[in-house]
């Protein structure tokens, strides 16, 4: 696994993610199998000139998550959006497609139906994971965003940003509620499994006050 940027387990927890160089690969958890390759190229159009398709572009896969069903999972792709993969057949279901620069974070909404990217454009986008449909932009970073989150009743998102600072935004109207200051960048973030607080990093803090409880260190 030399190389891995991102792991994931299936709901049910029998199926593995990993994210290796250019492909992301499911795996067996049970007997360690693999089960699914899935690469992350872009093919050319066929042409009357050049009437095969070939690979016109290849891109390493940063993130992978499940769908919370288990039978999709999302990696960014290589046209600087977000690949839906079916994780039975392995076969490209749609892309996202909207962002500026390359995708770096992605995560499935709790009851399947949203997907949210954060990318070096300096936005996270929301998408109907149904249609493909774009359905609201995050901005207010001014550094690449490279980790994203729902809260578990999924009305509010978190992002994490170069910008030193973590924002928790309503999923609904996409303002933003209130920013978390850092000294560094961040690089990863999470809600509690009662939506009540955030980590940032090392640092935990209330989502209605926006008040650091504790940083964890040593």
């Amino acid at each position: 696994f030399e190389g891995v940027r991102s792991v994931a387990f299936s709901p049910d927890g029998t199926r593995i993610l990993t994210a290796e160089g250019y492909t992301a690969k499911m795996w067996d958890a049970e007997t360690g199998t693999k089960v699914w390759t899935f690469y992350n190229y872009l093919m050319s159009d066929p042409t009357p000139q050049s009437p095969v398709s070939v690979i016109r572009w290849v891109s390493s896969i940063y993130t992978v998550a499940f769908s919370p069903d288990g039978t999709m999972i999302l990696t960014d792709s290589p046209d600087d959006g977000a690949r839906l993969w079916d994780s039975e057949t392995g076969a490209v279901i749609r892309t996202f497609l909207g962002h500026t620069s390359r995708v770096d974070s992605v995560a499935f909404s709790p009851d399947g139906t949203k997907v949210l990217t954060g990318s070096w454009d300096c936005t996270a986008k929301l998408w109907d994971a149904e249609t493909g449909a774009e359905i609201l932009t995050f901005s207010g970073h001014t550094g690449l965003v490279n980790s994203v989150a729902f809260s578990p009743d999924g009305t509010k998102v978190l992002t994490g940003s170069w910008d030193n600072t973590a924002k928790l935004w309503d999923a609904e109207t996409g303002v933003e509620i209130r920013s978390f200051p850092h000294d560094s960048m961040i690089d990863c973030v999470a809600f509690s499994p009662d939506g009540k607080k955030v980590l940032t990093d090392a640092r935990m803090w209330d989502v209605e006050t926006g008040t650091e409880i504790r940083t964890f260190s040593g």
